[in-house]
């Protein structure tokens, strides 16, 4: 076994380029604070502190660029941050971006949402790992929730059985060169997935699950930043001696 198959090193892919329409602060997402740090940087310090993770590219709304610069500069969460690049109008598009800007020598690229700023490094590693041995992997947990189906959103009409069923997070993580590949085909094809591994569904086949957790959660709606934050005071209560 060699020792990239050992320790395989990965491009992570922070998407951070949405326009946050559902928070209703007036900032976007990446830009908003928890705990006194930007969700950016909460994000970023997680893959920083991931030892499969090489190098970081940033994709950001193009009105952010000059501040998370900024923070490159200035924040040592941001210390493997290879480029801060503008993303494009549609998420596929983004991540296409970031690719592209992606080095390569990891033998992973991984893609991230910057609204999931909860993300622990260890479960970084182990969706790279597995990625590394079966072409592509994701975080994900079981649906918990009992789901009902609504054609008009005003009445349940059935039961949708939730035996497995799982609810996708990011990080993701593929194979470098196939997802460049894959990533080419969309494009020409105008297939715009809403998260990546549908990519791989879709041309390669079953993409390998790595075990998330909730409180790996997706910031959406105001309310999510105060779950956050009790999560985050929770988290450095355990760290205290």
């Amino acid at each position: 076994m060699t020792g990239e198959e050992r320790h395989p090193t990965a491009a992570a892919v922070i998407v951070a380029a949405g326009s946050s329409t559902r928070m209703g602060s007036g900032e976007r997402k990446p830009l908003l604070l928890l705990r006194g740090r930007p969700v950016l940087e909460h994000a970023c310090a997680a893959f920083d502190a991931a030892a499969t993770v090489s190098e970081i590219i940033v994709v950001a709304h193009p009105d952010d660029l000059a501040t998370i610069e900024r923070w490159c500069a200035e924040r040592p969460a941001f210390d493997k941050v290879r480029a801060v690049v503008a993303g494009g109008a549609e998420r596929a598009e983004s991540v296409r971006r970031g690719v592209r800007w992606c080095a390569f020598g990891p033998a992973v690229i991984c893609v991230h949402d910057a609204a999931r700023p909860l993300v622990q490094a260890a479960r970084i590693d182990a969706v790279v790992r597995r990625a590394a041995e079966a072409g592509a992997a994701l975080l994900a947990h079981p649906v918990r929730d009992t789901l009902k189906r609504s054609t008009d959103g005003a009445f349940a009409e059935s039961t949708v059985e939730r035996a497995g069923l799982f609810a996708a997070e990011t990080p993701q993580a593929f194979a470098a060169r196939p997802f460049r590949e894959l990533l080419a085909r969309a494009e020409r094809e105008a297939f715009s997935p809403t998260d990546d591994a549908a990519l791989w569904e879709r041309y390669r086949g079953p993409v390998a699950l790595v075990e998330g957790e909730l409180a790996n959660l997706k910031l959406t709606a105001p309310g999510d930043l105060f779950l956050a934050e009790a999560i985050l005071g929770a988290r450095a209560a355990e760290a205290l001696p």
